[in-house]
């Protein structure tokens, strides 16, 4: 499994957008978590938002495929796109809640502001992320740690990935250029005993 994340737009829809086609198309994530609920996140969402249902989306596809213009064609790509970006697309929950996703043996606490954050919820995860960060953070505590890709200004998003070319789970920062900044391997919840024969 591959999780995104993107920190708090603000108001601009277009950093959003890229943000989301890096993961969604160039990284291929399962899922991108937005850590915000913000103006950009509410235009992006009525930009994509479909406004025909899936069959009469299908049959768009087909007619412009057949005879349409560029334009058209170029339309219909924008709404199958959109409803790709949509589809993938989860919010993390307002405070106090929080969301949890599992990526092999190791758990991620997935929060919108730190301040909300318990003990238990700090003993219970390999790691916590959170969104209301000023910049790109992270910070290691022992076995657990702590990542927020800062607002979306600051040109960083994360990927939560299990499938990586090192084996385990890794996080890594990516700068909205596609560019890597840095990679983590993220422990997993106890060692793993080998016996010899």
């Amino acid at each position: 499994m591959r999780l995104g994340f993107i920190g708090p737009a603000k108001s601009d829809v277009a950093a959003l957008e890229r943000a989301a086609e890096l993961l969604i198309c160039d990284l291929e994530v399962d899922t991108v978590i937005y850590l915000g609920e913000d103006a950009a996140l509410r235009g992006f969402m009525s930009k994509h938002e479909p406004d025909a249902d899936e069959s009469a989306l299908a049959q768009q596809v087909a007619d412009v495929a057949a005879s349409g213009t560029s334009d058209e064609i170029e339309e219909v790509l924008r709404k199958l796109r959109g409803a790709r970006y949509l589809g993938k697309l989860r919010v993390a929950p307002p405070p106090p809640r929080r969301a949890m996703e599992m990526l092999d043996d190791r758990i991620a606490l997935i929060v919108r502001n730190k301040s909300t954050i318990g003990e238990e919820d700090v003993i219970n995860s390999n790691i916590v992320v959170y969104g209301d960060a000023k910049e790109l953070l992270f910070k290691r505590f022992g076995p657990r740690c702590f990542f927020s890709p800062g607002p979306l200004e600051s040109g960083h998003i994360g990927l939560l990935d299990d499938q990586s070319e090192t084996g385990g789970v890794v996080l890594q920062a990516i700068k909205l250029s596609g560019e890597l900044s840095w990679s983590e391997p993220i422990q997993g919840r106890g060692a793993k005993v080998m016996v010899a024969p």
